[in-house]
């Protein structure tokens, strides 16, 4: 921040290659991979990107995307006038302007982008290249209109695009009626024991809280929570296609708002013995049992609010 300018009442920051050599920080340049780099990547490609088989670094991403570390800055409750003149600092890096750096290629314009849970926890932001700002976004947000919601929700949910995993192609996800979602049950626990915080002030620029031990009526529990089913037959697909074998008996998944545990399970096998022919999602659209591989519960599938034009999730 120390290469910020004056401008008006907020700053500007334009580095050419040697200032933003001076900038990184001591920190491994290589990444795993994940679901955001690979429509990167696809989106640079023009939709041809293959990733290499022999385990090559991708180094295209290098004057693409960087992260920034805001430790020391938003996490200061001080007043001090150097914690006040760097916050402004940093907030101008949210500016329509963004920041201009130089990583070699000549000088590119960046936006505020997305940032993972870890990275939140840790005070970091991601900033991508403006050109491509735009047609990631879409890809991210597979094209949805989002609007009035909870910012830190949004933030975490299209953070999981940065998780890291292993991509699996050619299993057939978009199959018609292969994937479905449906409600989490619920129950209630009575007389539980729980330990919780209360405000010991009521208000006040700085709160107070205190630990309180106490039992409650009742806790509304949700069941599967995060958790859903994949068909043994589906199971042996992926993961022939993930390792090469029939391993795994649950899989932890990453998909656009969509994150959790699937379970191998044989609730195709259950339904026939029960009678049960058809299965209902969330939205009431009705399934054949045969048809469905994948039982994913709301909890999963973060995008429900938005879809279900509730404007919550």
């Amino acid at each position: 921040m120390g290469y910020a300018e004056k401008n008006g009442d907020w700053f500007s920051f334009c580095l050419n290659k040697t200032a933003t050599e001076q900038c990184k920080i001591n920190a491994p340049h290589e990444q795993e991979d994940n679901a955001l780099f690979y429509q990167i990547m696809d989106e640079l490609y023009g939709g041809k990107f293959t990733r290499p088989a022999d385990g090559k670094i991708v180094t295209d991403l290098s004057d693409v995307i960087f992260y920034m570390d805001f430790s020391g800055v938003f996490d200061r409750a001080s007043q001090e006038k150097k914690y006040t003149q760097r916050r402004l600092k940093a907030k101008s890096m949210f500016c329509p302007e963004g920041v201009t750096l130089d990583f070699g290629s000549g000088k590119h314009r960046y936006l505020a982008f997305e940032r993972s849970g870890s990275m939140s926890r840790e005070y970091k932001l991601s900033f991508i290249r403006e050109d491509l700002y735009a047609a990631v976004t879409r890809r991210v947000t597979m094209d949805l209109t989002i609007g009035m919601c909870q910012l830190s929700k949004l933030y975490a949910y299209n953070g999981l695009m940065m998780s890291s995993g292993k991509r699996i192609d050619g299993i057939g996800i978009d199959k018609p009626h292969r994937v479905i979602v449906i409600d989490n049950p619920s129950y209630e626990v009575p007389n539980v024991p729980v330990i919780t915080a209360e405000d010991a002030d009521g208000g006040g620029s700085m709160r107070v809280f205190r630990r309180v031990e106490k039992t409650v009526d009742s806790v509304k529990v949700t069941g599967f929570d995060g958790e859903g089913l994949i068909s043994k037959e589906y199971a042996a697909v992926v993961d022939r296609v993930f390792c090469g074998g029939n391993v795994h008996t649950s899989f932890q998944i990453r998909m656009p708002y969509v994150k959790g545990m699937l379970h191998k399970v044989d609730f195709k096998d259950f339904y026939k013995m029960t009678g049960t022919k058809r299965l209902t999602d969330i939205w009431g659209v009705k399934h054949r049992v045969e048809d469905v591989d994948m039982i994913l519960t709301k909890s999963m599938f973060k995008g429900f609010g938005w879809l279900n034009g509730s404007g919550k999730s």
